[in-house]
């Protein structure tokens, strides 16, 4: 039974605060401990049974997370979450929403998670590192994909591409996109990437905007160390992101290793639909 849950609103939507309320209602129970992050403590509506905590204490001891936002709330919590192996069960009050399971009218279906009728979807992440003059100088981790993109909209970024330590291909373009089957249907589909289903654990290597007719994706089974070299015309800085997170400046020397991560996150199923009627109610 899940006993000490930990509720994750994205604050910048009103949506979000709009139900939380129905949220705690749905799942206040004896025994049951409610947590929010503390700069909730402030904020309406106030829980008044609810224990307000840093986010990083709260993924420690919390059975799972119930997240109210869309993808990227669900991103920005991913990285500490599998950290800690703990689950997360995705309520849609953004756009898309497909790693999300619930839309706010489907709040009586978390009834399950007290009665046992819920699956754990798990999910591969990728490892990035940056390498320069032999040592690392970033590293991170990814739930949905790792771009490496020019910083200047004018310039042309020449990209060349490994796995395990033999060439597969270079291309001129926009930057490039290292994405999980999760990220597949993200950025990496945007670009014209494969959708490739949960299961398959691959990894996606997608041009962003080559300029070459034969620069194409390629899928790396996940075992795969995919290197990367990037450097941008007449100078320019080229970044890395995890998962749209903050930019790290890569310079034309550096190394970009992309490995399968030894996280993985696990997103709670209630409803049984599968990866492919997700896609057609999603996309």
């Amino acid at each position: 039974m899940m006993k000490n849950i930990f509720i994750y609103p994205n604050l910048r939507k009103d949506s979000a605060r709009d139900i939380l309320q129905p949220v705690c209602d749905q799942l206040r129970r004896d025994g049951v401990r409610l947590m929010l992050p503390k700069q909730m403590r402030v904020v309406p509506p106030i829980i008044e049974d609810a224990d307000y905590m840093k986010t990083e204490d709260a993924v420690q001891f919390a059975d799972m997370a119930v997240v109210l936002g869309g993808d990227g709330t669900m991103l920005r919590l991913a990285r500490e979450a599998a950290q800690n192996q703990l689950p997360l069960l995705g309520i849609n009050v953004g756009h898309v929403g497909f790693m999300t399971e619930l839309e706010p009218a489907e709040l009586p279906e978390m009834e399950k998670l007290f009665t046992g009728e819920f699956s754990l979807d798990s999910r591969m992440m990728l490892h990035v590192a940056v390498q320069r003059g032999g040592r690392i100088v970033y590293e991170n981790d990814a739930l949905n994909d790792i771009v490496i993109a020019k910083g200047t909209a004018f310039r042309v970024v020449r990209v060349g591409i490994s796995a395990d330590n033999e060439e597969v291909t270079r291309f001129n373009g926009d930057g490039v996109i290292a994405a999980t089957p999760t990220g597949s249907t993200a950025y990496g589909l945007s670009a014209g990437g494969p959708v490739i289903e949960p299961s398959a654990e691959n990894i996606a290597v997608i041009p962003i905007c080559a300029h070459a007719l034969a620069a194409k994706s390629f899928v790396f089974a996940p075992e795969r160390s995919v290197s990367i070299t990037a450097a941008c015309e007449g100078g320019s800085e080229v970044f890395i992101s995890a998962d749209g997170g903050q930019g790290f400046a890569v310079r034309p020397d550096d190394r970009v290793i992309i490995t399968r991560s030894d996280l993985q996150m696990r997103l709670i199923r209630l409803k049984g639909n599968s990866f492919y009627r997700i896609l057609q109610q999603k996309l």
